[in-house]
């Protein structure tokens, strides 16, 4: 049965079922160009390693790995153009065997060395009648640095001549009586107590001489001392040995007690550099750890020492400790308190180094470069631990062997194309 609804006509129906069949053929032309676009970028990039293992590790751009590349450790690679790796004119060497000194640099202070340094004391009380020195003069060992007037040294002396003329009569007297005995004209009694008194008396010069002894007389000044009138109260305070007055309380007039301290004189031919190590370097300092002293006084000038005594207790302030460091002054260019830099220099273990122009930074890590075997441009990066540096290398603590290639000259510009081509880096 038909319909009872006109129709359009058609002649007005076929012109709009041929603008739609153009527009489905626009369409499907921008698809088409969409999908050309993207696949002539995907083959412009270099392969990923997830493309290269999904094509059985075949990349549509670049030949085909060794098994032993530095890719295959999951390890970013870089590209250089033949003119590129032309222009860094690379250069690689071997990964050695060999032991870095670990080098550590402290600040230091000089001082005095303390077993070539002499406090001078009186050894009688009395008054400072002369002080012939001044501080900085060099002494000579035995020259005088003050004289003392000591009424303590002229007892001393004048009790000493008294025992010493009882002495010499109770021995004429002992004499005497052993040739009386000898004659019968004394008795065994008489000569005995008249031994006992001189032995008496020899005892007490053995005393006074002592006492002389102990206030600084020497054999010479108490063998001129024989009569009343040779007793000198003037003490003379000596120079213990040769060395610089470093301090002197000694002045005229002044009253000194027996012990007080009026010099410090130090032999400076040697002084001792404290070296303050911090906590954390203690394992890199012990006694007989070579050690390199500069000081900003004097540009250029090296002294040279080790490590003699580490204190042993850790100041809970600074968690530093003192390293003592003895080191020749023969022209005394080190001054005390002079600010010195000490550098300790230890042999480390046997085990590969690198060359430093080899390791290149980026952010706190450290990376070196290995060139990819059988693919020329194209580099590993690889990323290092390691140790100290002396000489120009690195112990490798982690990520090298040795025999492996590396990267020195164009590094810097294999970083930079690293971070170029991987951006993730940053």
């Amino acid at each position: 049965m038909e319909s009872l609804e006109p129709q359009e006509p058609v002649s007005r129906r076929q012109p709009r079922l041929r603008l739609i069949g153009y527009a489905a053929t626009l369409a499907a032309l921008a698809l088409a160009g969409v999908w050309f676009a993207t696949r002539h970028r995907e083959r412009a990039k270099p392969a990923s390693r997830d493309t290269m293992s999904s094509m059985g590790g075949m990349a549509p751009s670049a030949s085909p790995l060794p098994a032993d590349a530095s890719s295959a450790q999951g390890e970013l690679q870089i590209d250089l153009t033949s003119d590129d790796l032309e222009k860094a004119q690379i250069r690689t060497v071997h990964v050695t065997k060999g032991a870095t000194a670990t080098e550590l640099r402290v600040p230091g202070i000089v001082t005095p060395n303390e077993y070539r340094e002499v406090h001078v004391t009186s050894l009688v009380g009395g008054i400072v009648k002369q002080v012939p020195v001044v501080l900085g003069d060099h002494v000579k060992r035995g020259q005088p640095l003050a004289v003392i007037f000591s009424s303590e040294l002229a007892e001393a002396e004048t009790q000493y001549l008294s025992h010493l003329a009882e002495l010499v009569a109770d021995h004429k007297k002992l004499v005497r009586t052993q040739n009386l005995v000898k004659l019968g004209a004394a008795s065994q009694q008489e000569e005995e107590e008249v031994a006992a008194m001189h032995a008496g008396h020899e005892s007490n010069v053995r005393a006074a001489l002592e006492r002389l002894k102990l206030l600084g007389a020497n054999d010479q000044q108490i063998a001129a001392l024989k009569q009343a009138e040779q007793i000198d109260p003037n003490f003379v305070v000596p120079a213990p040995i040769n060395g610089v007055v470093l301090t002197r309380t000694a002045n005229l007039g002044l009253v000194v007690n027996m012990a007080q301290e009026l010099f410090t004189v130090a032999d400076l031919s040697t002084v001792w550099i404290m070296a303050s190590v911090n906590e954390k370097d203690f394992a890199s300092v012990r006694v007989g750890t070579a050690a390199t002293i500069t000081a900003p006084a004097y540009p250029g000038r090296l002294w040279k020492g080790r490590v003699t005594y580490i204190q042993p207790q850790v100041d809970p302030n600074t968690r530093t400790t003192q390293a003592r460091i003895e080191v020749a002054n023969p022209g005394e260019n080190l001054r005390i308190d002079m600010y010195t830099d000490v550098e300790f220099t230890s042999p480390g273990a046997p085990g590969p180094v690198v060359p430093e122009a080899a390791v290149q930074s980026i952010g706190e890590r450290r990376f070196v470069f290995l060139p990819v075997k059988d693919n020329d441009g194209t580099f590993a990066l690889r990323e290092v631990q390691l140790g100290s540096g002396a000489g120009g290398y690195y112990s490798v603590l982690e990520g090298l062997k040795v025999q492996d290639e590396v990267v020195t000259d164009g590094s810097f510009i294999l970083k930079a194309e690293a971070l170029r081509q991987h951006p993730e880096l940053h």
